[in-house]
């Protein structure tokens, strides 16, 4: 997602000045490759490693300085693509976090900047946090997008969004080419298997069966002849649940991490066939037009096989005879061709409508 709002600023605004928040997320900027003025926000840097927010929270201080602080003094957008905030799935989304958004969001508004949320899953949203975090986007913003109708529907539901506000629109990576890292093209024509604690963390599954599970794709993938890896998506987490995965497995399997993201999505367009957990490696494969399974903990892996015009691509994790036979199918050259060819037809006007999207973004009003 990142590639994809820096790769379209660059087209549309070159020299522009863009800041991120300084945070676990995003502490080191080396990796990223783009031509634009890109830095960390210093306000939020220093608030960061000197540890303020938990500091003032200590000592019972307020703490709307500090979030007034990281503001950058007269942008022209604030540009937010957070993938899955705004949700009761959220366990940390608390009282503190919507203060938080309140805060930013009105000094925002308060100075003319533009406020857009780049298409992303909403709802489900019953909680009374999740509630007061919808009706503060809905009160500063200027566009939001859901990326499919069930967070539509969500919104609606919801009853605190100002639905004029909102459009229905996809999973904008599509126009982001990945790049096949060096020393990878063992891997090329391979199998890529995606692991994601999220379908542990979530309850969706335990540890201990969603590793197995792992295994036995593992195992029905061995005769197809093709490479077979694990790939680390994003973060330490994601890795060492591979690294778990891997001492499962019988035969000695590549755990590949470490790559930037327009190297991952390299070498997931580089693969015969993918089986993801991580949502955004989903999107990668399909706008690649990868074969592609997934695991789910979340509506919004379901609909974005809509988008594509495929149906039943999330396994089932009950019916390990099912996943086998699904996993196997997929495996088959003819329908590996016939999908990628469905896909193909699909990603054009996808690509268009994410174009359009931008063109939405930038004269918006």
């Amino acid at each position: 997602m990142l590639y994809a709002i820096l790769q379209e600023i660059e087209r549309k605004h070159p020299d522009a000045n863009v800041y991120i928040p300084y945070s676990s997320d995003f502490q080191d900027l080396s990796y990223v490759a783009t031509s634009l003025n890109f830095r960390f926000s210093p306000v939020s840097q220093f608030i960061y490693k000197t540890h303020l927010v938990g500091i003032f929270r200590q000592l019972h201080l307020p703490l709307e300085w500090l979030y007034k602080a990281t503001v950058v003094k007269h942008a022209d957008f604030f540009i937010d693509a957070s993938g899955f905030h705004f949700s009761d799935h959220k366990k940390n989304f608390t009282p503190l976090k919507v203060a938080r958004w309140n805060c930013l969001l009105r000094e925002y508004r308060g100075q003319g900047t533009k406020i857009i949320f780049l298409p992303q899953a909403f709802g489900p949203a019953v909680k009374k946090n999740t509630l007061n975090g919808l009706k503060c986007i809905s009160k500063y913003a200027d566009l939001i997008m859901a990326r499919e109708q069930v967070s539509y529907g969500y919104l609606e539901q919801s009853g605190v969004m100002d639905m004029n506000k909102v459009r229905l629109q996809t999973d904008f990576t599509s126009l982001v080419e990945g790049v096949l890292p060096e020393g990878y093209e063992h891997l090329k024509d391979g199998i890529c298997i995606i692991p994601n604690l999220r379908m542990v963390d979530t309850g969706t599954v335990s540890k201990e069966d969603y590793i197995g599970l792992i295994s036995a794709i593992v195992n029905s993938c061995k005769a197809s002849g093709h490479p077979i890896y694990l790939l680390n998506h994003e973060g330490k987490d994601d890795e060492q649940l591979a690294y778990e995965c891997k001492k499962r497995i019988e035969n000695n399997i590549e755990v590949v991490t470490g790559l930037n993201a327009l190297a991952v999505k390299g070498l997931i367009s580089s693969a015969y066939f993918v089986i993801s957990s991580r949502f955004h490696g989903v999107a990668s494969s399909l706008n690649s037009c990868v074969p592609c399974l997934a695991t789910s903990w979340s509506h919004k892996y379901q609909e974005l096989f809509k988008d594509y015009g495929m149906s039943d691509c999330v396994l089932p994790l009950d019916n390990l005879p099912k996943i086998e036979k699904m996993v196997n199918e997929f495996l088959i050259n003819d329908n590996n061709k016939n999908i990628r060819n469905s896909l193909s037809q699909r990603v054009s006007k996808i690509k268009s409508d994410t174009e359009e999207m931008w063109e939405m973004v930038w004269n918006s009003k």
